[in-house]
């Protein structure tokens, strides 16, 4: 532990070096929370939807005051003919809705029944006497403090006078959108971010000078090299984390608990850039891609909390919810916080495997360098532990890509996104459990039918196992969907999902090992037969 201390201390030195001359990153967090606030100040004057629908009118027509339409007068004959050339996208004479079958035509139609529907519920609100029931209406008196009974007394019976009242209609009160508690949580993650890709740097820069390779030759091992140089950068953003949450009076603790995962996720991810790109303009392209798709992947679910509970695949959720107040359960808090520390793992694994000269200076392409960081991951044990150790390792990352696609199957119309949700995660499972074997097989571990029948078997069974395990924690969440089950193989007989893992697995390995397909066709072959299979899960068929 000592050796590790002492390499933090180096990258605590080099970094005090680094910003010894420069413009604090803090000036940039700033910034964006200046610009985070200013959209928040905007949010009510803006309409993403302005004008997106034309309507045509005719007769007597209720007003239409909704910023989506553009509404337009028109005589019955101009206006059919406006609808059938798509000038416009709705028609209305008197109480007869016209439209084409278009998709664009179609939503005018439903956006424009959800709007009648809404004013007709505040007409028929209006007409009614308070008194009545319908609509349903709550009222909230507010007490003063000399009313409210001390702890202890006789629950007497209060003055009916009250400092306040409130009248609260449900039917036409919108659930509260949690934008200022999704921004003061984005607030935590920026911090991170920042520290993530001054790690990257300093760790690309002693690659490139090669100092990596002297402090290989050091009697230290390559995990307290990694563990030693992230250290102090983890420090620094658990303190930044502790900072926030007690500036914004939220819970210290519990927001250690929603962020650690969350920080030790962002690391690993930032952790395999360097350990795969040589040059410094590589490393800074990939970085922005990954603070891009890293950031979309935190915020957007968040925004959606209390309406779904896929919400919870973000742990920004957890943290909208802390600041509500509202409670979550164990199963909540395990949906992202257990995948995203099972990666950080499995990074660390990997770094280790990695750490060598041969493998960070060469300029191979990075399809081979993919090829070569697995053979490294698995050639330090027999082929059938590393081929289902591998298949156990990945199952986080693959399980967070499905749910992120389940979340988007579950908002979007199934014609439009459930092809494209299926292909791509036979496509992601077929890759993750056949690229072991395969590899193996290249550098020539893995030779007879009988060997790759073997560990197909137990690649699937790996994958099968990794699989039940984290979805254990979260059948709740994945399960409100009509493609789960085919996403996540929630049969009632685990011999039938496991067959079919075995069967796929088998099939890409052999056409591709002893017939010599490309791996891509392979790949295809296998993705296209995993496809029909979840089709037919889906479909109620098991």
């Amino acid at each position: 532990m000592n050796q590790v201390f002492v390499i933090a201390w180096r990258e605590i030195t080099r970094l005090r070096k680094r910003f010894g001359g420069g413009a604090s990153p803090m000036a940039v967090i700033f910034l964006l929370v200046v610009l985070g606030l200013s959209a928040y100040s905007l949010q009510d004057t803006v309409s993403l939807g302005n004008g997106l629908y034309r309507v045509g009118v005719s007769g007597d027509v209720p007003l239409i005051e909704d910023g989506r339409f553009t509404v337009v007068e028109v005589s019955p004959e101009e206006g059919q003919a406006l609808l059938l050339d798509t000038s416009i996208d709705a028609l209305i004479v008197g109480a007869e809705v016209f439209a084409r079958e278009d998709d664009k035509s179609q939503f005018a139609v439903r956006a424009l029944k959800q709007y009648m529907e809404k004013e007709e519920l505040v007409r028929v609100g209006n007409s009614f006497a308070e008194g009545d029931a319908f609509p349903l209406r709550v009222g909230v008196n507010y007490l003063s403090a000399e009313q409210v009974p001390a702890e202890g007394e006789a629950q007497i019976s209060v003055p009916q006078t009250t400092k306040a009242e409130e009248v609260i209609i449900p039917s036409l009160t919108p659930p509260p959108a949690p934008f200022t508690q999704v921004l003061v949580a984005l607030i935590y993650i920026m911090p991170i971010t920042f520290i993530s890709i001054f790690f990257t740097s300093s760790f690309m820069d002693e690659k490139s000078n090669r100092r990596l390779t002297i402090l290989l030759s050091a009697p230290v091992t390559p995990f307290q090299i990694v563990l030693g140089k992230m250290l102090p950068y983890a420090v620094f953003a658990l303190s930044t984390t502790v900072l926030i949450a007690y500036l914004t009076k939220g819970n210290i603790l519990l927001a250690l608990a929603i962020f650690a995962p969350t920080t030790m996720f962002i690391f690993a991810i930032y952790l395999m850039v360097p350990l795969f790109y040589r040059t410094f303009k590589d490393t800074t392209f990939i970085a922005m891609f990954v603070t891009t798709m890293t950031t979309a992947y935190l915020v957007f679910p968040a925004i959606f909390t209390n309406s779904s509970d896929l919400a919870y695949i973000s742990p920004l959720t957890l943290a909208v919810k802390m600041y509500r107040a509202e409670p979550f359960g164990w199963r909540e808090y395990l949906l992202p916080s257990l995948p995203m520390t099972a990666i950080f793992g499995f990074a660390m694994f990997a770094s280790t495997r990695l750490l060598n000269e041969e493998f960070l200076m060469g300029y191979k392409p990075i399809t081979r360098k993919i090829g070569d960081a697995i053979y490294l991951m698995m050639a330090h044990s027999k082929p059938w532990f590393a081929v289902m150790l591998w298949s156990l390792l990945v199952i986080p990352a693959v399980y967070m890509a499905q749910v992120v696609m389940l979340a988007f199957a579950t908002n979007l119309p199934v014609s439009l996104i459930l092809g494209a949700t299926l292909i791509t995660s036979a496509l992601i499972e077929e890759v993750v459990k056949t690229i072991g074997i395969v590899v193996l097989a290249e550098h020539g571990v893995v030779k007879t039918v009988r060997e790759i029948l073997g560990l197909s078997f137990l690649s699937a069974l790996g994958f099968l196992i990794g699989e039940k395990l984290l979805l254990l924690v979260s059948i709740s969440m994945v399960s409100q969907a009509n493609v789960s089950g085919a996403l996540f193989g929630a049969s009632v007989f685990l011999l039938i999902p496991l067959t079919a893992h075995f069967i796929f697995t088998a099939a890409v390995t052999l056409l591709r090992t002893k017939l010599n397909f490309p791996y891509w066709l392979a790949i295809a072959f296998g993705t296209v037969a995993h496809f029909f299979y979840n089709a037919y899960v889906m479909r109620g068929g098991m």
